[in-house]
């Protein structure tokens, strides 16, 4: 690592509260998997007696995959208290992007306890990592890019990438056509691919968001979309009624239009609310 993050970052807010804490996500622009914050609250730390293992952490994206679990350990040996909230692929597709952010970040801080006895531990002051407030009552500062200059949101960061990362590592046991031990079901090329042939996972794939429908914030060649989505929706069709049976597959899942000429005609839903956009 080049550059450390800025030690005496924090120390500015050191005033507010004696338990500071940082918040930072991750997965919020997958299409596949939960969406993951973590709330880190670090000790006042003094260079002059505490141990330095922990000023090399720095922002997840910036540390290469084999060193994050040791950072991870570092931050978990040194953190007075750790939370983690998670938002199901479900829920996100019924929130929008900022809103399934606070409620994941909300979750965190409710679930922050101490590394060292499980108690629950409340932040005084928060260093929030992004563009708007965690839903809590609690005093805070929003920061752009805070990982990259707090300590505390730089190891929430850390503890955030690892914790789904091992959550996506499972799901490619089970589903390994969609190659999320590479991309942690981030859009890719092999992870369409893999929809190609496999179609969509329910409950673990986000449905109402790009790409399985359209979104004005994504240029796309709408003639080869429109033609993919198709080939999504009929092997994922044709995969449902070959598990439960066509007799009993009598209902599509919300928000997809019926195929042509297609085998599997489920019966149609009526949906309420026309907002499907980020």
């Amino acid at each position: 690592m080049d550059e450390l993050v800025d030690s005496t970052f924090d120390k500015m807010f050191y005033p507010e509260a004696q338990l500071l804490g940082g918040i930072d996500e991750s997965g919020v622009s997958d299409i596949a998997g939960p969406l993951v914050a973590a709330c880190v609250i670090l000790p006042h730390i003094d260079t002059r007696r505490d141990d330095l293992k922990i000023f090399e952490v720095d922002d997840s994206k910036e540390i290469h995959k084999r060193w994050r679990k040791k950072h991870a350990e570092v931050i978990w040996q040194t953190a007075l208290a750790i939370g983690i909230g998670e938002v199901s692929p479900t829920e996100f597709d019924f929130l929008s992007r900022q809103d399934a952010t606070a409620l994941a970040m909300f979750r965190a801080v409710v679930a922050c306890k101490s590394t060292r006895n499980g108690r629950v531990v409340k932040p005084g002051f928060l260093i929030v990592d992004g563009d708007f407030p965690a839903n809590v009552a609690t005093r805070q500062a929003v920061i752009r890019d805070a990982d990259a200059k707090s300590l505390c949101c730089a190891s929430a960061s850390i503890i955030a990438k690892v914790y789904r990362d091992g959550i996506m590592d499972k799901l490619h046991e089970r589903y390994p056509f969609y190659d999320w031990i590479n991309n942690k079901g981030a859009p890719n090329e092999y992870h369409f691919r893999g929809i190609d042939q496999h179609g969509i996972q329910a409950g673990i794939h986000r449905v109402r968001k790009w790409p399985f429908i359209t979104n004005p914030q994504y240029a796309e060649d709408h003639i080869v979309w429109r033609r993919r989505r198709r080939v999504w929706r009929r092997v994922t069709l044709e995969k449902l009624g070959n598990e439960v049976g066509e007799g009993l597959w009598t209902q599509r899942p919300p928000l997809w239009t019926p195929l042509p000429n297609s085998r599997l005609q489920p019966q149609r839903v009526e949906r309420s609310g026309s907002d499907t956009r980020d």
